[in-house]
C-alpha cells in the first residue's frame, strides 16, 4: 500500500493505492478505509469502498481542514487476518504520510 503523495495539505485529498493483487474476499459492506493522526488510534475519517484488490485498488479520502498536521496513517480497517499463515508476516494494509497546513 502507498499514498499518491507523501505530503498532503489539510483540506485536500489523500489517495491510498496498491498495484498488488490479493485474492481475499470483499467483506460485507465493502472495505473500510480510514485515516488518522499517528499516535492516536482513532480514525479521523472513514470511507467504504467495494474496490477489488486486483492490482488497481485506489481509494481517495478528503482530509478535513482541521486534520492534525504531522505524521498520519491510512489503511484498510476491516482486513481479515484469519487467513494469514502463523509463520508468515501479515502486516495490516496501511501506510503513513505527512499532513501539512495550507
Amino acid at each position: 500500500m502507498s499514498v499518491s503523495s507523501g505530503e498532503v495539505v489539510r483540506g485536500e485529498v489523500v489517495t491510498l493505492v496498491t498495484a498488488d493483487v490479493c485474492e481475499v474476499e470483499l467483506p460485507s459492506g465493502g472495505w473500510r478505509v480510514s485515516a488518522g493522526h499517528v499516535g492516536d488510534g482513532t480514525a479521523v475519517i472513514v470511507a467504504e469502498t467495494d474496490e477489488a484488490l486486483d492490482g488497481s485498488f485506489e481509494v481517495s479520502l478528503e482530509l478535513p481542514a482541521d486534520f492534525p498536521t504531522g505524521d498520519a496513517w491510512i489503511g484498510i480497517e476491516n482486513w481479515d487476518y484469519s487467513t494469514c499463515a502463523d509463520a508468515g508476516s501479515c502486516a495490516g494494509p496501511s501506510t503513513v504520510f505527512t499532513v501539512v497546513a495550507a
